[in-house]
């Protein structure tokens, strides 16, 4: 008895070493240093142990710490994140790792109204047309940028306002060949990003959603090759309700919604698919 007693006093500092958390003045240390733009923070809840595959010992330990960042022209933010503290060994000292922001609120800020949003967005496509489609170069014409519901937004956890649009454009495809090819018309969702640049809210990307074609103009291989698209010519000439022009056609357009076609002059080699 003698000797275990022994055993468990020698023992017991080593024990204690491996759960000695950061003290709380520590943590905001290094939160600080790490993120750089923190003017207050400050600790919140318990410490959250971890074990990542191929531990046999909670080798991570988190922490909750809300702060405030510096206001930049007059701006500053509110975010909640987990200081995130590693271990190499069940007896060694908790390092401070990383501080991941789980959500950020900005105030100070004045929101962009609908007409802003819509005129930042088509500024991307203007100046920088990756930034909303992926494969820019296969988009003849951009109708238009619409809020179907209005001005809905979320917020996610970096800061970014995300507002719900919709965009209606016409791109070309290749769908067999001999060639069978033209243009697909499409209105799918546009989640349009915006977040805090320089002090004020700015458009910063677009993500295009998944949607069915609309309509489709079928044409010949020269008449497709022909098409300009965005990057070839100023956003501009390439943008509104008109729709592009097709070489050698006035105007050809099916939409399968309505069931009609419009055509201009007759080209007997282009096909309106459906008729």
């Amino acid at each position: 008895m003698k000797t275990l007693k022994t055993i468990i006093l020698l023992i017991l500092p080593f024990i204690m070493n491996a759960q000695s958390f950061p003290s709380d003045t520590k943590v905001i240390e290094d939160v600080k240093k790490y993120h750089g733009k923190i003017a207050t923070a400050t600790v919140q809840n318990d410490w959250k142990l971890e074990k990542e595959a191929g531990y046999t010992f909670s080798n991570m330990a988190k922490r909750v710490v809300a702060a405030t960042t510096v206001k930049e022209r007059g701006v500053s933010k509110k975010i909640i994140g987990l200081a995130i503290y590693v271990r190499g060994g069940a007896g060694e000292k908790w390092n401070f790792s990383r501080y991941f922001v789980t959500s950020s609120e900005a105030t100070g800020l004045t929101p962009l109204t609908e007409q802003q949003i819509k005129d930042q967005t088509l500024d991307l496509l203007r100046t920088n047309p990756s930034r909303v489609f992926v494969n820019y170069k296969d988009i003849a014409w951009v109708y238009d940028i619409t809020f179907p519901e209005g001005l809905k937004s979320e917020t996610d956890r970096t800061g970014d306002v995300i507002y719900k649009a919709a965009i209606e454009y016409e791109q070309k495809f290749i769908s067999s060949y001999p060639f069978e090819g033209g243009l697909r018309r499409y209105k799918p969702s546009l989640e349009i990003y915006v977040r805090l640049e320089d002090g004020v809210m700015k458009v910063a990307v677009a993500v295009v959603g998944y949607a069915e074609s609309i309509g489709e103009t079928l044409m010949t291989e020269k008449q497709h090759d022909a098409l300009i698209v965005l990057g070839q010519k100023p956003f501009d000439e390439l943008f509104g309700p008109a729709g592009p022009t097709i070489p050698g056609v006035a105007k050809a357009f099916s939409d399968k919604k309505s069931n009609t076609k419009s055509t201009g002059l007759k080209v007997p080699e282009l096909k309106i698919k459906g008729f």
